[in-house]
């Protein structure tokens, strides 16, 4: 999904926030923390247990975020996800800088994802130029090839799902990806697939194959992306407080037409 999938305006994220007083906020946040890795000016960048924050506070939450993007985070930290790329980490970081900068200065939270995006996009073109990875651009399918490491059966029907290196996606293709998409929503994607994040742990897996399983399905059948992701966030919610009845929910989603 895009990191900035779920909307932001007031009211808007307590579709996806669980239910929960300010003192039972206070405590998951704490326990979300794992290390704090580093002070930034006024700022401590935290990296946090994400599969935990999705599961007890808001499943929306990937790969990074500050208070701007989640107001559960505290307003003087920013929140990296265990489950990334060690050396993507720096990208995140800045990422956040350039929008919290702008937003400071008054700009739209939409301008500031863009303008932090763009930023980004030319950080990891720097970096791929010095590897001598650019050209890949121009040879697709060995881009593709590089990507797919490992198509998981148990999920796959007539949708594949594969686990790819989702640095290489972000580098080549879309900074905002994080976690899973497939092709109803990413044109990059092949027809009939489903990419998943090859750094997300065994356990998260299934939820995410269950989130693009059931939001490719509904827009196959005419909703749009927005209502979509919006229903299939709720159906991973009730999955996550109801893990053993995953692996039949799956299965059904890939036998439904």
């Amino acid at each position: 999904m895009p990191r900035h999938a779920a909307p932001v305006e007031t009211g808007t994220e307590t579709v996806y926030n669980k239910n929960m007083n300010s003192r039972d906020l206070a405590q998951k946040t704490k326990n979300a923390r794992i290390k704090k890795i580093e002070t930034i000016g006024d700022y401590d960048v935290w990296l946090v247990d994400g599969e935990y924050v999705r599961k007890e506070i808001n499943e929306n939450f990937v790969e990074y975020d500050d208070h701007y993007g989640h107001r559960f985070i505290p307003r003087n930290e920013l929140w990296i996800d265990e489950e990334t790329n060690p050396d993507e980490r720096r990208f995140f970081i800045n990422h956040m800088f350039v929008e919290i900068g702008l937003l400071q200065n008054g700009e739209s939270y939409d301008d500031a994802a863009r303008e932090a995006d763009r930023e980004e996009e030319q950080r990891r073109t720097i970096e791929l130029k010095e590897q001598n990875l650019l050209p890949l651009k121009k040879r697709p399918r060995e881009l593709l090839n590089r990507i797919r490491t490992k198509m998981l059966p148990q999920y796959s029907g007539s949708v594949s799902v594969w686990l790819v290196r989702g640095r290489l996606v972000r580098d080549f293709f879309l900074v905002e990806y994080a976690e899973g998409g497939h092709d109803k929503v990413y044109t990059f994607i092949p027809k009939n697939e489903i990419w998943i994040d090859e750094v997300l742990s065994a356990k998260e897996v299934g939820f995410i194959v269950l989130h693009e399983l059931h939001e490719r399905r509904l827009m196959a059948g005419g909703k749009t992306y927005r209502a979509a992701h919006k229903i299939a966030t709720l159906v991973e919610d009730y999955y996550r407080d109801h893990p053993k009845e995953l692996d039949d929910r799956i299965q059904k989603e890939i036998a439904s037409p």
